[in-house]
């Protein structure tokens, strides 16, 4: 396993196995996987936005691995627990990451929740417009 970077303002470890698997430092001391666990750590990668996708790249260059292990990272996590958590700042930078990014279609469960949910008029028009949108794209 191999450190690549650190998610938080508490700094977590987040590194990739020999097998390709993105793992975290969990609080009881041993690593865990990202997937398998969505810990809460990562909700703040929708924070970091545009950059995190190349930042990770060249940290993955920087440690010797290939840098296209950040294409497996699992960015759907960590929208999904902005798109659903409880405060209107993490559902608007998920709401603004798809905005950048795409990738809707894969979210629209958490995107027709949020629009009756959203902690704002903006949070649930924009929610609305997204899950239309991602909708008919995949109906074509």
């Amino acid at each position: 396993m191999v450190v690549v970077t650190q998610l938080s303002e508490s700094r977590v470890p987040v590194g990739v196995t020999g097998a390709g698997e993105w793992v975290y430092l969990a609080r009881e001391g041993g690593w865990l996987s990202l997937t398998g666990s969505s810990p809460i750590i990562l909700v703040t990668v929708v924070q970091q936005g545009a950059a995190f996708h190349s930042d990770l790249r060249d940290q993955l260059v920087a440690v010797g691995l290939t840098p296209s292990l950040a294409d497996t990272f699992p960015v759907d996590s960590s929208i999904r627990l902005g798109l659903t958590w409880p405060t209107e700042f993490w559902q608007q930078a998920a709401l603004d990451w798809l905005e950048r990014e795409g990738r809707a279609e894969a979210l629209l469960p958490e995107l027709g929740a949020l629009v009756h949910t959203g902690g704002t008029q903006r949070i649930r028009h924009t929610a609305r417009r997204l899950g239309r949108a991602a909708r008919q794209q995949t109906r074509e």
